[in-house]
Formats: C-alpha cells, structure tokens, sequence
C-alpha cells in the first residue's frame, strides 16, 4: 500500500508539473538585471521583455539590482522559487566571470541556475575621452609607458577589469583600475574626462558616432559588423580575445516544461524582425539556441575565463 501510494504521489506531482506549465504564465514575470539601468544587459533585458510581454499576454517586469559586480542580482535570483517567474537577465561578469575572482561566492552559476538561453553575444568596445591624444592601440601603449600608472581605465564590473588588467599585463605598461559600482557612473565619469579609458558594450555606440567618445578596438578576435572600421586589439596584442553574452537564467529546479517553453518563447521573441533591429542597431548580436547550448557555451566560458584570471592575477576578495 505504502508503494501505491508512493507512486500515486509522484503521479500527482508529475500531472501537477504538466497542468503549472500549461497555465504558465498566469501572473508577470520579473527580468532582473544586476546593474544600474542604462546598460547593455539593461536594454536586452527591456527589449526581449517588451516582446515577451505581448507574445505571452502578460507584464514583464524589469527589476534592477545592481551590486557586488551583478553578483547580487545573480544570488537574489538563485535563491528565487523556482517556478518561472523570475529570470535572470544574466551577463558575463556574474554567470563566468564571478567564480573565477571571488574566493567566496554565495550561489553557483552552473548548480544554482538552469541556461534558458543564449540572447546575445558582443565584443567590448575600448574606448578613451576625446582628449586624449591617441587614435590606436599602440598609441595608448606608448602614451602608457610614457606615463606609468597615470592613465585611468573605469571598470564598471568584472569584465572591465578583467580587459584592463589583461591590457596592462600583455602590453607590460601600468595603468590604474578605477572600480564604479557599474556603467553608468562609470560612463558619465569618462564622458566627464575624469578618467581616460574604458571597455565598455555596444550600448556606447550612438555616444561613439556622436563623437563624444573615441573607439580604438574591439575585444573579439574578429572586427565587429557594427565598426568595421575599427580594428580589434589582437591586431596590436595577437592572443588578446574578450567576448561577453548576455542570457536568460532561471533558478535550479524550475521545471523542464517552463524552461522549455520560455526557451521557445525567447526564440521567437529573437527571430520577431522589430527585436532583433532593435538589438542589432544596439550593437548587440542575436544568437538563441536550446538551454542545453547554453549551457555547454557557460561551462566553456567559465573554464575560459577561469584561466585568463589566473594568468592576469586579478583577485576581488
């Protein structure tokens, strides 16, 4: 009797899986972003979330918890109820970057988070004020051997660090780290001139067209569509290769069918041809695939990003 009703039990649950899923969603979801508004990871949290909103019927809520380099976002969302209604609008810095710097972290990207899926990927974008006199990479190298440790680099996370720390290590120059809790006062900080430099994402490229900023080179290993003109920094460092992403998370123990169907959601919000304009006019380059995509890209970022930590010795805590 005690195994009948064993099973009936896990019956019960499965059958009570299966009818969550079909109802789902009955309420708004929450996309929280671990960063100030403004950001990369801001617009394409509110851009495929204005598309899931009407393709699902129901609010999608942007909710922004910056923090701790967008660890605080990652562990309120960690430790969120699984049932789908809250996702992370995860980037680089807090799903691959932050267990490679912190000694202590309080949730797991890959235990404590399930890959929804893969929104975007971009290149970081190094930029300087327009009074600083250098037009290239190796302008800035020698400007920086000129005057160690005078020039500013704004990191406005773990992923600017990381650039500015490998700049400086593979160029053999010093330059000062000037941690923001975030982009936008790190952006309005080198726009004011009070820093030089920064590596930033492609949400600074109407400010780099209007002239305000000056971009020198982008991150990835190949030029970016968006400034074919601009050369990468590999060009100048060969083996110099940053590449953030940004993507949707939700907590361990969401049910299959939810990841499955918000998956699938995301998709079709990233084929729409108005969202993917949208994002591609933002810089930003629409990928999608399935959760399990997703996760095999986190795990190699993590175990990329992991190495490239060592080598630059960069340390949080």
């Amino acid at each position: 009797m005690r195994a009948v009703g064993a099973i009936a039990a896990m019956l019960f649950a499965a059958g009570s899986v299966v009818v969550h899923a079909q109802t789902y969603p009955s309420r708004p979801l929450v996309f929280v972003v671990p960063y100030q508004a403004g950001g990369g990871v801001d617009l394409t949290g509110r851009i495929i979330g204005a598309q899931l909103s009407q393709q699902l019927g129901r609010a999608v809520v942007i909710e922004n918890r910056p923090g701790a380099n967008g660890t605080i976002g990652a562990d309120y969302v960690a430790k969120a109820a699984p049932d789908g209604y809250t996702l992370l609008v995860g980037g680089t810095g807090p799903l691959s970057l932050a267990p490679a710097v912190y000694k202590k972290l309080p949730y797991s990207p890959l235990k404590d988070l399930t890959p929804v899926i893969l929104l975007v990927t971009i290149p970081q974008i190094l930029v300087v004020h327009p009074s600083l006199p250098v037009h290239t990479v190796r302008d800035l190298i020698a400007l920086a051997r000129k005057h160690p440790g005078k020039l500013n680099v704004a990191a406005g996370g773990i992923s600017q660090q990381l650039a500015g720390a490998m700049l400086a290590s593979m160029s053999g120059v010093q330059i000062t780290s000037v941690p923001y809790k975030g982009t936008a006062p790190a952006m309005n900080d080198l726009l004011g001139g009070h820093v030089e430099l920064y590596f930033g994402d492609p949400s600074m490229l109407p400010t780099i067209k209007a002239g305000r900023l000056r971009a020198l080179a982008v991150t990835t290993p190949m030029r970016y569509p968006a400034l074919p003109g601009v050369p990468t920094v590999a060009e100048t460092l060969p083996g110099f290769n940053i590449t953030s992403f940004y993507g949707l998370a939700v907590p361990s123990e969401t049910p299959r069918e939810i990841i499955l169907r918000l998956n699938a959601e995301a998709e079709k919000a990233l084929a729409d041809r108005d969202t993917r304009e949208k994002l591609e006019h933002s810089g930003l380059i629409p990928t999608g695939g399935s959760p399990e995509v997703f996760a095999e890209f986190l795990r190699n970022h993590v175990a990329t990003t992991a190495k490239l930590v060592r080598e630059a010795k960069i340390s949080v805590n």
